[in-house]
């Protein structure tokens, strides 16, 4: 960085001071601690933080919106501790970057995860769901092999500024309701409708 200054002599500018400073070091210290701060602690998933950033590049193209969250969540930390329950979280994590990518998972927040990415067909969001399940049946957690099972809510379509991604999210959440209602295990989705929830 470099920082100058005009030196005076009688109101006329009769020179120029200045200084140089490496920010370098500062500069990376400051992008680490924002990465930081913009990824779960406990997954290693982006969380909420990163929302208002990744908003810019999803706007005005086909994009997926899904909601998942752990069928029966409470079971796992109520019968084997939140240790294991945390345990789980981080498989199911795993799973979600192997199949999803590092750049679309986000933990919402406890067990909910979200997950936004480019969309092509509905189709490809059944074969990827199925790839995710498999992730996850008879899967070690700490000493005991189990399947985890997960819901799922979708929507898909184009979102053309931050308040409809927003709008997307909520139609996944309630689409992954529906999915809670009816039978768990399960994935349920439908296109975008940006005043879906002016009409319920």
């Amino acid at each position: 960085m470099i920082l100058k200054a005009p030196v005076y002599d009688q109101d006329q500018i009769v020179g120029l001071i200045g200084f140089f400073m490496d920010i370098t070091n500062t500069s990376k210290q400051i992008n680490r601690l924002e990465n930081e701060a913009a990824r779960d602690d406990l997954t290693s998933l982006k969380n909420r933080h990163n929302f208002a950033r990744d908003f810019n590049y999803l706007t005005g193209k086909p994009i997926l919106a899904m909601m998942l969250d752990v069928d029966h969540f409470k079971k796992f930390n109520d019968n084997f501790g939140h240790r294991y329950g945390d345990e789980v979280l981080k498989k199911i994590s795993q799973a979600l970057l192997k199949i999803y990518g590092i750049g679309h998972c986000y933990r919402y927040g406890g067990d909910e995860f979200l997950v936004l990415r480019d969309f092509t067909d509905t189709d490809t969001v059944a074969e990827k769901d199925r790839q995710f399940r498999k992730e996850l049946e008879h899967t070690r957690v700490l000493d005991l092999y189990r399947n985890i099972n997960v819901s799922a809510g979708y929507t898909y379509g184009i979102a053309n500024n931050s308040d409809e991604i927003k709008s997307m999210i909520r139609l996944a959440d309630h689409n992954l309701y529906q999915v809670k209602k009816n039978c768990r295990k399960d994935i349920c989705g439908s296109p975008f409708q940006p005043n879906f929830f002016e009409y319920e």
